[in-house]
């Protein structure tokens, strides 16, 4: 009887490792909070403790206030951390959280507290445990009407759960709701961009590239 009971929990590790996670982790957190109080909840996988969901805090996590409110003009010019909600729409912060600059990104503190920004590393180890980028993406996206068809590749294997929130643009204007989603890594590419990860509606591809610095992208975080 003991050995069946090990033979069957091996089999559930074999099973949930396949499927993108880690049910062997000891510190892997069911929730986190930021400052705000906003709760998130986690997965694990490759030795990582992930957010499963957007950022959505309006505060740093030392209490200060993220900038936000900007117009077009004033978004443009601002070379520090900011942030905005798509199209102003509260609806659209409570289900694809909040957009920020890479300025807040690298701020450090923009994390809850004991997390931080995933990194381009931690993107690339991730993209890799779900097998490559060719076919991460679709692991990566949700299986969810809030994605444009034909939502290429989606099941949502990893519980990265990623969602299609589109991007506020340098020049302010916002963009792509609905086919891509864009998370900011911590992560410098040169001078003047960040590293980002892209998952898109009609891929199972996930991308990696870098942008301005003043665009509004997602943002996940890594448990320390």
């Amino acid at each position: 009887m003991k050995d069946k009971f090990k033979y069957l929990f091996l089999l559930i590790v074999v099973v949930a490792i396949a499927q993108g996670c880690d049910p062997t982790s000891p510190d892997e957190p069911i929730t986190v909070s930021d400052i705000d109080g906003n709760v998130y909840s986690t997965f694990s996988i490759g030795g990582k403790v992930w957010m499963a969901e957007n950022l959505r805090t309006t505060r740093y996590n030392d209490g200060s206030a993220i900038t936000t409110g900007l117009n077009d003009a004033d978004w443009t010019s601002n070379t520090t951390g900011a942030y905005s909600i798509y199209d102003d729409v509260s609806g659209n912060n409570t289900t694809y959280g909040k957009l920020y600059n890479w300025h807040a990104v690298h701020t450090g503190i923009l994390a809850p507290t004991g997390w931080h920004v995933a990194t381009e590393t931690e993107y690339n180890t991730l993209i890799e445990d779900l097998g490559g980028s060719s076919i991460a993406g679709g692991k990566m996206k949700i299986k969810s009407s809030l994605w444009d068809a034909p939502n290429t590749g989606a099941t949502d294997m990893s519980d990265f759960k990623g969602l299609p929130g589109g991007y506020r643009s340098y020049t302010g204007g916002y963009q792509l709701l609905g086919k891509i989603g864009y998370w900011w890594a911590n992560s410098e590419r040169n001078s003047t961009q960040g590293e980002y990860t892209s998952l898109d509606n009609d891929y199972a591809s996930s991308f990696r590239n870098g942008a301005t610095k003043g665009f509004g992208y997602s943002v996940r975080c890594v448990k320390d």
